[in-house]
């Protein structure tokens, strides 16, 4: 079995992430990886240009390399399907006179088993040397030659690969670099190929899958060479073989080509099958379960204050009797009993208010009146009924400096039971409705006492004209008014948040962008410090960061390496003069 190579890509990005052993290992590594890649970039093996590019000229030559080369190795192929069928015959005739033991059985369906991903070429090697050992039992597998519209496949990946040199000089070209390099691997992307259009019109109507089978038979072939697979979401990375490719470099205005390179028989590596789903799929019925185990029925826990419940309220005891033993028994009430047991008759209620009972009242938790609400028992008639009370006793603070008469909020309570909370038909709103209203209400009712605290030269009208619903203005000092300060107050908020969701995106854009000139200026670090090439650095701020680093990106390495050169100059003449005769 072939030992892979180490990726100097995902070596880099490991080390940098996890650590890699200690410093011998790492630099153990570092130089096997130096080696491999200076290798594979030696003249010979690759085609050396400036500026590189597939012009008219040099796609016509390479398209008469690809005829030639393909045609040489479907003669060799069908060569090889001959002598396969052959043998394959031989095989059925043997098995038909013969009968094979236990042991060739089940070493036949092991080798088949183990060997069904295998590529036919691959395949027919393993099988010779399985049946070195085990007889003539195994049949070869045919080869599949290289049909006609691979060519036009490979045509338009020749245009991709076109495009894919020509942005890559057009960097090099505003960095001012004329140093002649190896010409850069394929990055193939199925997608592309099948959206490539001419004149309004799809240029191949393929599908990515077909693609995709149509590379896998280039590379078979050997016109794709060096594969590299770097994850599901990323383009595939080949060099196109050096006996096909012909290259116009746009520097010398020559054709780039090598002599006399001789072409390797690839073996093709094993795909990835894109419909395997790798993720951890998370059950949302598991996500759900605790929501789901949540009990309904829990008692609400006590918010407001026991002297509030059970103000003016009777003990309640039962007896009942079992057997021959009495037992005395103390039922609870329940939230709904609680909350009924508060509701007083009007009258005493206007007498309380007119004694100053309530000047420092606190108003029913609203967590306890949603509770009833939405799953009490009471009749919505006295919800309605407890609400209004709750508000005129947690009025009745702007009162606390006068004294009305109870008839005056006798009639403000009737006036307020009758037309409050009431729909057109006369019915009371559901409980839903009128808990809606509360938070409203005791905002006004806050707005209120905080206007008269202020204004403590005005004194609030009696309760049956300030509570009188069409005074409305603010001359007419009603209740009412306080309506539209409220709707002011949530214009107000509105607006509030508007600028605080304003406010919060600056300050993620602002973030965002120093985290991305901190990348920017590490990765142009790493470059000067021979960590990662041009292309590598160029291929990471394209991708991850905006599109304004990337215009800043010949600037930024033009002053680092002003930066660096005058450093050196400085050490260099520093180094000049004896720090003795100082």
């Amino acid at each position: 079995m072939n030992k892979q190579k180490v990726d100097s890509k995902v070596f880099s990005l490991a080390s940098n992430l996890f650590g890699f052993g200690n410093k011998i290992e790492k630099k153990a590594v570092e130089n096997n990886i130096a080696i491999v890649v200076a290798t594979s970039l030696q003249p010979e093996n690759r085609i050396m240009a400036v500026y590189p590019a597939i012009s008219m000229e040099a796609f016509s030559a390479t398209m008469d390399s690809y005829r030639k080369y393909i045609a040489s190795y479907n003669f060799k192929t069908n060569a090889e399907n001959d002598l396969t069928e052959k043998h394959n015959d031989s095989v059925r005739s043997f098995l038909s006179k013969n009968t094979l033991s236990d042991v060739q059985r089940e070493f036949s369906k092991i080798f088949l088993f183990k060997s069904r991903s295998l590529k036919p070429r691959a395949f027919n090697e393993q099988a010779d040397a399985f049946m070195k050992d085990h007889g003539l039992i195994i049949e070869k597998r045919k080869i599949q030659t290289v049909k006609y519209a691979t060519e036009l496949v490979f045509q338009n990946l020749l245009h991709l690969y076109n495009s894919q040199l020509m942005k890559r000089n057009e960097q090099y070209i505003r960095l001012g670099v004329t140093a002649v390099r190896p010409i850069e691997e394929f990055k193939i992307n199925s997608f592309l190929v099948t959206a490539l259009q001419r004149n309004g019109v799809t240029s191949l109507d393929l599908c990515k899958k077909t693609v995709r089978n149509h590379r896998q038979r280039l590379e078979e072939c050997g016109v794709f060479v060096d594969y590299h697979f770097s994850g599901q979401n990323r383009p595939v990375e080949v060099h196109i073989n050096t006996r096909i490719l012909t290259v116009f470099d746009l520097k010398t205005s020559k054709l780039k080509t090598t002599e006399n390179q001789c072409v390797t028989s690839e073996n093709g590596k094993v795909l990835p099958d894109n419909n395997e789903n790798t993720r951890t799929d998370l059950n949302e019925y598991q996500m759900n379960e605790n929501v789901k185990n949540i009990s309904h029925d829990k008692e609400f826990p006590s918010v407001t204050p026991l002297n509030l419940f059970f103000t003016r309220t009777r003990a309640c005891n039962t007896e009942n009797s079992e057997g021959d033993g009495v037992k005395n028994v103390k039922v609870l009430n329940t939230l709904s009993e609680k909350l009924e047991n508060l509701i007083i008759h009007p009258q005493e209620l206007a007498l309380n208010l007119s004694s100053h009972e309530y000047d420092n009242y606190k108003p029913i938790d609203l967590r306890v009146l949603f509770k009833e609400a939405y799953s009490g028992t009471m009749s919505k008639e006295n919800f309605r009924e407890l609400v209004i009370q709750d508000f005129f006793k947690s009025i009745s603070k702007i009162y606390r400096n006068s004294t009305p008469y109870a008839g005056s909020w006798k009639k403000a309570v009737n006036f307020y039971m009758q037309n409050k909370f009431i729909a057109f038909t006369g019915d009371s709103f559901n409980k839903q409705s009128i808990v809606d209203d509360i938070h409203e209400l005791r905002w006004r009712i806050e707005w209120a006492r905080k206007w008269f605290a202020k204004n403590s030269n005005v004194t609030p009208l009696f309760p049956s004209d300030y509570f009188d619903m069409t005074r409305k203005n603010a001359k007419e000092v009603g209740f009412e008014y306080t309506k539209l300060k409220y709707s002011e107050h949530l214009k107000s908020k509105a607006k509030y948040e508007v600028l605080k969701k304003k406010l919060e995106a600056d300050g993620v854009r602002r973030k965002a962008t120093i985290n991305h000139a901190k990348k920017f200026e590490n990765e142009v670090n790493r470059f000067f410090k021979d960590k990662i090439t041009m292309p590598q650095l160029y291929d990471y701020v394209e991708k991850n960061l905006p599109a304004e680093f990337l215009e800043k990106l010949p600037q930024m390495i033009l002053e680092k390496s002003l930066k660096i050169s005058q450093r050196v100059i400085f050490d260099d003449d520093f180094l000049k003069y004896n720090l003795s005769e100082f």
